[in-house]
């Protein structure tokens, strides 16, 4: 019997977040990244932000990657539930450091994303 809790935390713990949106995020591949975007996506981008196109919000993130080339993406904690998912993660680049927000779901047996929310990590001097 604790055999069997310990396989089901096992199973609990692993992530649900879809393995190729973590690594178009860590290639900085915005082709892999859009082929998971829903027809509009909503895009917090720093300091602006609006709902997209597919072919759009691929576009502003090719441009992202191309001034913020990555150097790692970890996901640091993630939910989900039947209507929706979501993945909080953060986004080491050459130039500055990113938390990462993408809103999730499962739409014909497809993972869709329809929001992101990509702002800097400000340093906290003390």
């Amino acid at each position: 019997m604790i055999a069997g809790f310990s396989h089901l935390s096992r199973v609990k713990a692993q992530s649900c977040f879809p393995k190729e949106i973590k690594k178009a995020f860590s290639t900085g591949d915005s082709e892999r990244l859009s082929a998971y975007f829903d027809l509009n996506v909503e895009i917090l981008l720093v300091d602006r932000g609006d709902v997209y196109s597919k072919a759009q919000a691929e576009l502003i993130m090719k441009k992202f990657f191309a001034n913020n080339s990555p150097k790692s993406f970890t996901v640091e904690s993630e939910s989900e539930d039947e209507s929706s998912n979501y993945a909080i993660a953060q986004l080491k680049t050459k130039r500055n450091d990113f938390r990462v927000f993408i809103a999730y779901r499962e739409k014909s047996r497809k993972i869709i994303v329809n929001q992101m929310v990509i702002s800097e990590v400000q340093e906290v001097n003390e």
